[in-house]
């Protein structure tokens, strides 16, 4: 059968019996509505064209951005996981140059914080919706 933990045999046993603490069967259900800016968010990206290969946004700045972070040093999925301001994205750059080889990016460097501030800004949506609990005393 194999080497199969007693962790992960209890974790099994669980699954199947479908266990449940009393807690969480006593929380109230969520509604989980989007927020109104992650509807604007998500009209505001279907309008704009993503690159297939990278998928990044396709606008002033993208190639530049393609050619110095994706092409030369790592996967389009960093960038597009990860979201902030101009000070977040230029603090990501200096911290990149100091401990990772990251060259001068020169003059290219305004358009580059400029592009990835603008399309991977910060965003107040979250995955989900806050969890509003009614805790007992």
């Amino acid at each position: 059968m194999g080497k199969i933990t007693t962790s992960l045999l209890i974790f099994i046993g669980l699954l199947v019996l479908g266990c449940a603490s009393k807690e969480e069967s006593q929380l109230a259900p969520v509604k989980s509505e989007p927020a109104k800016t992650e509807k604007a968010e998500a009209k505001a990206t279907k309008k704009l064209a993503v690159d297939k290969e990278t998928g990044l946004v396709i606008a002033e700045g993208f190639e530049i951005v393609k050619a110095n972070c994706t092409v030369a040093c790592h996967s389009a999925t960093l960038v597009t996981q990860n979201r902030g301001n101009e000070k977040y994205w230029k603090d990501a750059i200096r911290y990149m140059q100091k401990n990772q080889g990251l060259w001068d990016l020169g003059s290219d460097e305004p358009l580059i914080i400029s592009y990835l501030a603008t399309h991977y800004g910060q965003s107040p949506v979250y995955r989900r919706a806050p969890l509003k609990v009614k805790w007992q005393e």
